[in-house]
């Protein structure tokens, strides 16, 4: 039987239905916790059905997704981990899932289904690892039930179920890491079980290199554990660390050794944008600000204020652990300036953070109807992010609609853009184009592409002109380098209009345009019966002008300045 540790810090084992007393008389609260005690397995398995139920309603695809892809498609076409072939670039920040999306792929799977797959499994380990964490932190069944409750209603949680990137699998390994970790405080941990951990931990790192934040304080605890362990021999403790820093080193050092030979650098090539460009401390600050006022997780202050004592007596270390994670990455999140997605960036840590909120609503309000409305007050904080949260010009940050309506909605449509140029030029790779949305138009249109804001570009990631402080938006190319790279059609950020209407304007082409008066062709590129797309035509190239001759595509003159 697990042991547990209940809210006074005392280990303790938690009851089996069949030692459960009944409650004498009418207790309405003593009978919810006999009834959730003795049937919690069942209601386990039937809340988490419910939340992947809501989980795959709320399914979504983003455009950086597609970027993955193309380097898988790539690889099982045996032109490497490439961007373009022939061009080695890290532009992903996610090895092993696209390792992953590259397997299914090899399998004849559409990667956007095969993503959703493999994230709504992922995001069902991470509901179980969140449960049993929790069940080894309380003292009752019906907290840790409540905990995956919270978790798995919050509208971020359960929209990154999916989203096509490694959002969901980053937070399955810290979850299953931590629960892991958890376990090597037991008096007899197997070596097998210790050497494990430190595969789950190599496997996190080489998800996201940035999972070294919490791995660091996993490997950190798990050793500290193994090596005080006073029922353990000395040589067995011995095997115990041998067994937890050999496999990390083996693993992790090979990647490393195989990223400088490929690559040139252990780093990817997204570092280099946030390094050497402004990522703004205020706008990580915003960014953390805006999640706790959409959510409405302000009148919780308090909770941690008094919880924040508990948590640092005797008997609270996982409790800490867990705390120091939440506080050290939402430090890196600042750091990095936040992201331009909706709050993408803090899923990994959200399962401890509703398992601590949960623990503080439990062990700072004793009070029952008053964690009840505590409890309500969270849900309801969830449905009022999904239902007010909007896209401004200051914040900068996109709402998931947004992500998804970017790749299908009628008036943007970035699918059909590279499906129309796939078709049009028979994927032919000696056209080159250049576009800000490095996603789906390259994956679908199977071009050579210059991705003009970086991520896949290691030249424009070092010497890119500086237009914003949003994280993966500082730099874009300049004309000058365009020109360089012979690029035939600039589609820049896509610029999508009604069919009728008369194009007078360039694609959008921020500190791209030259100082001078000049003049530009510019084809309209018709999507379907309602809209067209327009791309600058800057560098001729035979296939671009047979197309515009075998499509009717209309060819306009513009003059541009700065």
């Amino acid at each position: 039987m697990d042991e547990l540790h209940s809210h006074t810090g005392e280990t303790v084992a938690e009851s089996t239905p069949s030692t459960l007393r009944k409650p004498r008389g009418f207790h309405p609260w003593e009978a919810i916790d006999y009834f959730v005690a003795r049937h919690s397995s069942l209601l386990a398995f039937l809340i988490i059905v419910v939340l992947v139920i809501l989980a795959w309603h709320h399914r979504f695809v983003q455009d950086d997704a597609f970027i993955s892809f193309r380097y898988a498609k790539n690889l099982i076409d045996g032109k490497g981990l490439t961007w373009n072939a022939g061009e080695r670039v890290e532009g992903y920040t996610n090895f092993f899932w696209t390792l992953l999306i590259a397997a299914g792929m090899d399998f004849g799977m559409d990667p956007v289904v095969w993503s959703e797959i493999l994230g709504m499994s992922c995001f069902i380990i991470t509901l179980v690892a969140t449960y049993s964490i929790a069940v080894r932190l309380f003292g009752k069944r019906s907290e840790s039930l409540l905990a995956i409750v919270l978790l798995g209603t919050n509208y971020t949680f359960i929209c990154y179920a999916t989203g096509g990137l490694e959002t969901q699998l980053q937070a399955m390994l810290c979850a299953v890491a931590a629960y892991m970790t958890m376990r090597t405080e037991r008096a007899s941990m197997p070596i097998w079980s210790t050497a494990l951990l430190s595969v789950v931990l190599s496997v996190a790192m080489l998800t996201r290199l940035d999972s070294s934040i919490f791995c660091f304080i996993f490997f950190a605890a798990a050793l500290a554990t193994l090596i005080r362990k006073e029922s353990e021999s000395r040589h067995r403790q011995v095997l115990q660390s041998v067994a937890l820093i050999l496999p990390l080193l083996l693993i992790v050092g090979t990647w490393f050794t195989w990223k400088l030979a490929y690559y040139g650098n252990i780093l990817p090539n997204t570092y280099f944008i946030k390094a050497s460009s402004d990522t703004s401390l205020g706008r990580g600050l915003n960014f953390l600000y805006i999640f706790f006022k959409s959510y409405i997780f302000w009148p919780f202050a308090f909770l941690f204020f008094y919880g924040g004592r508990e948590i640092l007596r005797a008997g609270r270390r996982s409790i800490l652990l867990m705390s120091w994670i939440v506080l050290l990455w939402m430090a890196y999140t600042v750091k990095v300036g936040g992201d331009f997605m909706e709050f993408r960036f803090l899923v990994p840590v959200l399962p401890f953070f509703f398992i601590i909120l949960t623990w503080l609503l439990f062990t700072t309000l004793q009070i029952r109807l008053l964690r009840l409305a505590g409890v309500l007050f969270v849900l309801y904080g969830s449905f009022h992010h999904a239902e007010s949260f909007r896209y401004t010009l200051d914040d900068r940050i996109e709402p998931i609609a947004d992500l998804q309506g970017h790749l299908y909605d009628p008036d943007q449509h970035w699918v059909a853009i590279g499906q129309t140029l796939g078709e049009a030029f028979g994927k032919d790779p000696s056209v080159t184009i250049a576009t800000t949305a490095a996603g789906a138009i390259p994956y679908y249109s199977s071009l050579r592409a210059v991705d003009m804001l970086g991520l896949n570009d290691t030249w424009v990631a070092r010497n890119g002109v500086l237009i914003s402080s949003v994280p993966g938006h500082q730099r874009i190319a300049p004309m000058e380098y365009l020109l360089e790279r012979n690029v035939n059609l600039v589609i820049s950020h896509p610029l999508v209009l009604p069919l009728e209407t008369t194009s007078t304007q360039l694609p959008m082409l921020p500190a791209v345009i030259p100082g001078r008066s000049v003049s530009y062709r510019v084809i309209e590129i018709p999507l379907d019966d309602h809209y067209k797309f327009v791309a600058l035509y800057l560098h001729p190239h035979p296939a671009v002008d047979a197309a515009i001759g075998r499509n009717g595509w209309t060819v306009r003159e513009i003059s541009g300045q700065k």
